[in-house]
């Protein structure tokens, strides 16, 4: 046997693995690195991209629809509870002093922290998932390669009516929220014997309490918040590689990223919030 046949069957050598944990952190800020880059290359080519037509009404109406309408059943069904379950907390804790200041508690709470969080973790859940799903499936499928042989950008058709559609969506569905917890607790006063409070003096403390300012900062983190779920499952239906496992763990991943970002631009929006 030749020399140079030798050569050619001679294993490859081996690829060295990163050992130790300072490999293991290393290679995970890097990878950190690399997806903030790309959700941030990603939302400002979809800014760019974003031309209000014809067809693009008829993609986001329609993305609407999934995202918005199709989520209210649930919504309600979360909002009512979330806002019981806090009269019936918060009214135990006042029980030795006071319950008369019950509304703006509860009312503050709903409308500023956990209105647009909770309806932004839902959002992530369920709309999240499904983009980063279906553009995943599209990328394994090589679909998103034949948009681009017809001459078709994938951002503007694929990411702009998400992005659109749920930006629009969010800040309503949160507006949605406060009305259906606040109604929620209002049910519990009037049922609940543990409550010695009226209903009138639970909405004439709430409304004593409430401005539009707190309504506003409530629909800000519902705009932002849903611009991060849209760009984030965007972003890794994008660079879903390797099947249907890969799919799963993209998906995954947009809800995991969803989520822990929601609640870091949480705190930023209520600091500025208090400064301004």
């Amino acid at each position: 046997m030749s020399a140079a046949s030798h050569t050619l069957e001679r294993p490859a050598p081996p690829v060295l693995e990163r050992t130790g944990m300072l490999g293991s952190v290393g290679a995970t800020i890097l990878n950190v690195l690399q997806i903030m880059g790309e959700a941030v290359f990603l939302l400002v080519a979809t800014l760019r991209r974003t031309r209000l037509r014809g067809r693009t009404w008829t993609r986001i109406i329609a993305q609407m629809v999934r995202v918005g309408t199709d989520t209210l059943p649930l919504a309600f069904l979360v909002s009512l509870f979330v806002g019981m379950v806090l009269v019936v907390q918060v009214a135990a804790q006042l029980e030795q002093y006071t319950q008369t200041i019950l509304g703006s508690i509860v009312g503050l709470a709903i409308t500023k922290e956990l209105g647009p969080v909770i309806m932004a973790f839902l959002m992530a859940g369920r709309a999240g998932s499904a983009i980063a799903a279906e553009i995943g499936s599209m990328n394994v499928n090589d679909e998103i390669n034949a948009l681009k042989t017809m001459d078709i950008d994938p951002i503007e058709f694929l990411s702009v009516p998400r992005f659109i559609a749920m930006t629009l969506a969010l800040p309503m569905l949160v507006l949605y929220t406060d009305v259906v917890g606040i109604a929620g607790g209002a049910l519990v006063v009037a049922v609940d014997p543990a409550v010695k409070i009226s209903v009138q003096q639970y909405l004439d403390n709430l409304t004593q309490w409430i401005n539009s300012e707190d309504v506003i900062v409530g629909l800000i983190k519902g705009l932002v918040f849903g611009m991060i779920v849209a760009t984030i499952s965007c972003t890794f239906g994008l660079r879903t590689r390797g099947g249907s496992e890969g799919v799963a763990a993209s998906t995954t991943a947009a809800v995991v990223w969803s989520f822990v970002l929601i609640i870091v631009f949480d705190y930023f929006i209520v600091r500025l919030a208090i400064l301004f």
